[in-house]
């Protein structure tokens, strides 16, 4: 038994494949139950539930993370009886941070426990530093993200796509950026602008004497968190319409939680962006590649969504931002917007690096190196 393990694990040389477009939707599918336990227990943090580690909503996230596990390990069982596949060879591209991942979890996951059995359930922002967690994050990261890195890696090898419409091809990736980008707002929550109540934005923003900054903050992160994510996928994807409607449904529905859901106009803002950034796709241009469109999404996007934040914000708490901040936040979102299109992309790419106009003062002595070693070859 011991031997045939051991063979398991050796890597049998076959050709690596790719799961299937349905086969990464499962995944994805199972992932929406894994993160689904993750949106429940957020919220029940928020609302302040009495919390222990055996609860209900605990039980959806564990048993959403062991479903999802426990699918994985089929694709490899399944390509090891169908091919004899053993080792790397039986794992999809893009699947395999997910077999580091899971093991990660289950550490963290005990970990957790004796954490909590130990020093007691964390209340407040320690929950988002707590070591356990962060192990508990980063395993579930790398198991969610399998359709995307498989989407990703069947790019970057040039692979044929199957034949099938963009967008069934891209709902599984779609999903998968959308778990990792509601994460990236669990864990920076603090810095999201659609993570807070409008009454706490409206009340830190009123004036004229007194102000807090985390609002103003927030927007600039978070119009840089969004305008990164929108390069990372239409740099590499000719993408269909909807994809960021789906991407960023998870990542809504977390900034929600992270309040109890006290901030439902936020979250539908959060989505309407989604939307509005599949609208600016679809309007500007289908890749974003040159300098002027990304300008234009930039502006366009952060104007848009910042501005209808801050109605959003004056109109649920009845206290308006003063104009300053109400019409100059917007403007400087899509400044800092701006900014990170013009350094992520440049105007003209060349495929190698600029040749200098003039000759370098290298350039003699480099040349009369190359004349004696030909002389002496001779």
């Amino acid at each position: 038994m011991l031997e045939y393990k051991m063979h398991l694990l050796k890597d049998s040389r076959h050709p690596r494949l790719f799961a299937t477009w349905w086969q990464d939707l499962t995944t994805a599918a199972f992932s929406a139950w894994f993160f689904g336990g993750l949106l429940l227990d957020v919220n029940a943090h928020a609302r302040d539930w009495v919390e222990d580690f055996f609860t209900w909503w605990h039980l959806a996230f564990y048993t959403g993370f062991f479903a999802t596990a426990i699918w994985i390990g089929y694709l490899l069982v399944r390509a090891h009886r169908s091919d004899g596949r053993t080792g790397l060879a039986a794992v999809p591209h893009g699947y395999g941070p997910a077999i580091v991942g899971a093991p990660l979890f289950i550490v963290s996951g005990l970990g957790d426990m004796l954490w909590h059995s130990i020093l007691g359930v964390e209340e407040s922002l320690d929950i988002l530093f707590s070591p356990s967690h962060l192990g508990l994050a980063l395993g579930g990261l790398l198991i969610v993200l399998a359709p995307w890195l498989s989407a990703w890696r069947r790019s970057a090898l040039d692979a044929e796509p199957e034949p099938i419409p963009p967008y069934l091809r891209f709902a599984a990736p779609a999903l998968a950026l959308g778990y990792a980008f509601s994460a990236l707002v669990l864990f920076l929550s603090y810095v999201i602008a659609f993570a807070h109540r409008p009454t706490e934005v409206a009340l830190a923003l009123r004036g004229p004497h007194e102000f807090a900054s985390f609002p103003v903050a927030g927007i600039m992160f978070t119009t840089v968190l969004v305008l990164g994510t929108v390069l990372l996928a239409t740099g590499r994807f000719g993408l269909p319409p909807g994809f960021f409607t789906v991407a960023f449904l998870y990542p809504a529905l977390m900034a929600g939680a992270n309040t109890g859901f006290d901030n439902t106009g936020f979250v539908w803002l959060f989505l309407a962006s989604g939307a509005l950034a599949d609208l600016l796709t679809w309007l500007v241009r289908p890749d974003l590649r040159r300098r002027r469109d990304l300008i234009i999404f930039a502006a366009a996007w952060s104007i848009l969504t910042w501005g209808a934040y801050m109605i959003i914000a004056g109109a649920t708490a009845g206290l308006w931002p003063v104009p300053e901040i109400g019409l100059g936040a917007p403007v400087v979102a899509a400044l800092v917007g701006t900014a990170l299109m013009l350094v992520v992309q440049p105007d003209r790419r060349e495929l190698g690096p600029p040749r200098p106009t003039e000759p370098s003062p290298f350039d003699d002595v480099i040349a009369r190196a190359k004349a004696m070693t030909e002389s002496r070859a001779d």
